[in-house]
């Protein structure tokens, strides 16, 4: 999202006032009058919001991290700190934003994963293609709306689809309805009030799920908070930014994407999925960019490995231990991980025998060796082992998707949509 911005205006801090001054996500301030002597510099021992006001009147936070350093001596020498996460208020009528009731995130990767373009209505008077009426299909025909548990509270999770369209173009020349611009946005709404101090949290979770769902990492989208207004109604008090590294966003077509609407039923525990810290997918062995896309490192092999390891340990069978242990591969020769592997293979795909069990086997143990010579020698000699990644790719998101509660069918269907070799 275009989240370049700059303003002026002051910070209070630990009852002192400060000029500031914010370009982008650096934070210039300057004491507004003689500071407290501190004696030294003093350090921040943890990241803390910072509350003020721009020069326009309207309400913004800025996180400030942890070991930010406060000069201690001179009210003439500013000091500046790079942040992470911005919060500015809609209006001059917002007036705390130290809380939140709903989050939303909306727009650009969003989009990639809940298609807008499903709120419009394609119709024909004739066969002609000029004679296509285009409209706006009820909202209840594409919004959805799931109920899911995060953190023990029950809270609802729904898709929309914004329509942006200036008054006076709400219709083209010929009198048709104007599309404007179409963006889709998925809203957590929660019943009890959020401190601002749990955003990123939020955040953090939801740019994972959203990693899982297009298999790279340089995803982007928008984010705006909610307060309930006197008629229990909410209403759009803020707009977040967090900082990213720049890089060009994810830009694979939407059917090499997997849709929220394909995870259907089991959108429940999908999202419970993601925002469980303690069960939530490890996804470091995914392209940071889209450069990256069609090529695998050394780095990666080796966070493929951590990922199945960390799948096995979270993997809720009770037996599992026991399949492992009575696995006779020979060409595994002594290697645990090797024999948890084929278990994550086998518990994602259909039975197989034979020779592919033999082909498979081997694989496996190719990719194992391949691991240990990173890691013990350094060298990097792929052989087959880089098309066989892709398969593991798809044996991950397998068994990431049957934690969901997704059956083998389902769960191997959308797999595909990524890691189709």
């Amino acid at each position: 999202m275009n989240d370049e911005f700059n303003f002026a205006g002051y910070i209070q801090h630990n009852d002192t006032q400060f000029f500031c001054t914010v370009n982008n996500y650096v934070v210039k301030m300057l004491y507004k009058s003689e500071p407290i002597s501190f004696g030294k510099d003093k350090t921040e021992d943890e990241e803390k919001y910072l509350f003020g006001f721009t020069e326009n009147d309207c309400l913004f936070a800025v996180l400030m991290p942890q070991g930010t350093r406060f000069n201690g001596f001179s009210s003439h020498v500013p000091f500046h700190f790079s942040s992470p996460l911005f919060i500015k208020a809609k209006s001059t009528a917002v007036n705390d934003l130290s809380y939140f009731d709903a989050i939303e995130f909306y727009g650009e990767t969003v989009n990639k994963t809940f298609n807008p373009r499903q709120a419009v209505n394609h119709s024909k008077s004739s066969s002609k293609i000029e004679d296509i009426n285009l409209g706006f299909k009820k909202m209840s025909d594409y919004s959805k709306e799931y109920e899911v548990e995060i953190d023990g509270e029950k809270t609802k999770i729904e898709y929309v689809i914004y329509r942006y369209v200036h008054l006076a173009e709400q219709r083209n020349e010929d009198g048709s309805i104007s599309l404007g611009s179409l963006n889709s946005a998925v809203r957590i709404k929660f019943e009890n009030q959020k401190p601002l101090e749990s955003i990123k949290r939020y955040w953090v979770a939801f740019n994972n799920l959203l990693v899982f769902l297009t298999g790279r990492h340089n995803v982007d989208f928008g984010v705006r908070l909610f307060q309930k207004n006197e008629s229990n109604l909410l209403s759009h008090t803020a707009d977040s930014f967090f900082r990213r590294i720049k890089s060009e966003i994810y830009n694979e077509k939407i059917y090499k994407t997997i849709q929220l609407n394909s995870i259907g039923e089991k959108s429940s525990e999908f999202f419970k999925l993601f925002f469980d810290e303690n069960a939530s997918p490890y996804l470091r062995f995914l392209p940071e960019n889209n450069k990256m896309a069609n090529l695998i490192t050394d780095a990666d092999v080796l966070n493929i490995c951590t990922a199945f390891e960390i799948e096995f340990g979270r993997d809720k069978s009770a037996d599992k231990e026991i399949i492992v242990n009575e696995m006779k591969v020979p060409e595994f020769k002594n290697s645990v991980f090797s024999r948890r592997i084929l278990y994550l293979y086998q518990k994602a795909t259909y039975t197989v025998s034979g020779r592919e069990l033999q082909k498979i086997t081997k694989s496996i143990a190719d990719f194992v060796i391949l691991r240990d010579n990173i890691t013990h020698n350094g060298k990097l000699e792929w052989g087959d082992c880089g098309k066989f990644s892709r398969t593991l790719l798809k044996i991950l998101y397998v068994n990431i998707l049957l934690r969901a509660g997704m059956d083998k069918d389902t769960a191997i269907n959308i797999a595909e949509i990524k890691w189709e070799n």
